[in-house]
């Protein structure tokens, strides 16, 4: 009996020595570190709130290069022209004048004796070889204004105007300028012969021809040959393309 007891208090032994063997075998955890006054604040509840936000909705958007942001911004805009367009048309027979297109010529307004003159000028010219092409005839007073107007308009107002915010208007009264066949040395008059139906304005072309007589020969110039069909040229250094009736009545 003795024995056994010996033997069991022995093996009692050897199994609290393995037990306390194996747990000096295991790690021994590290003592925690004291948190930093940093770490404390960042553990705050709004802070880690504010660090679950998406960084890409919340990042703020890149700056544009200065070329790119020029392209884009809004062209400037300019203060409007110091000089006034051109009056409205509204009589119905200068409006039908001004919407044709090429040179206007209306030759039911001239008078009996000029359209009769015309004919004769027209037939004298062609038998000497020549042309004549009619570029106005008779003029409504208020296409004759609406001449005046775009004359005045561009020869004191626009023709010399550099001012960007009158780029339009200059384009659009140079070109009726151009269309109408005006001239810088001769401003329309508000009363004319186009008015009153005895004249018309004609670009000629003719020869070099003379008239054989018993003592030589002579150019007839055309002048003359205006003269004979009962036409002339009041103004022929300003307007050298007018010609009125002769005794202007018709």
């Amino acid at each position: 009996m003795t024995s056994r007891r010996f033997w069991s208090f022995c093996a009692s032994i050897a199994v609290c020595a393995t037990l306390a063997a194996a747990q000096n075998l295991q790690p021994v955890p590290a003592a925690p570190q004291p948190a930093s006054w940093l770490q404390s604040i960042w553990d705050l509840p709004v802070f880690r709130w504010l660090a679950g936000l998406d960084p890409v909705t919340s990042a703020p958007a890149p700056f544009a290069p200065a070329q790119e942001i020029a392209q884009v911004a809004p062209a400037p805009v300019l203060p409007p022209c110091s000089v006034a367009p051109l009056s409205a048309i509204i009589d119905p027979s200068a409006v039908s004048l001004e919407q044709r297109t090429g040179p206007v010529v209306d030759l039911d307004g001239l008078t009996p004796r000029t359209s009769k003159a015309l004919n004769r000028f027209e037939d004298l010219i062609e038998k000497r070889g020549g042309s004549l092409t009619l570029t106005s005839a008779y003029r409504p007073e208020a296409y004759q204004q609406h001449l005046r107007d775009v004359w005045y308009k561009w020869m004191t107002e626009l023709k010399d105007n550099q001012d960007p915010s009158c780029a339009d208007l200059k384009a659009e009264v140079g070109g009726e300028f151009v269309r109408h066949q005006l001239l810088a040395t001769q401003h329309p008059v508000a009363v004319s012969d186009h008015t009153l139906g005895i004249g018309f304005d004609a670009a000629v072309a003719l020869p070099a021809m003379t008239t054989k007589k018993k003592k030589g020969a002579f150019r007839i110039s055309l002048d003359r040959i205006a003269h004979l069909a009962g036409m002339m040229r009041p103004d022929i250094g300003r307007d050298p393309v007018h010609f009125r009736l002769i005794g202007g009545r018709g």
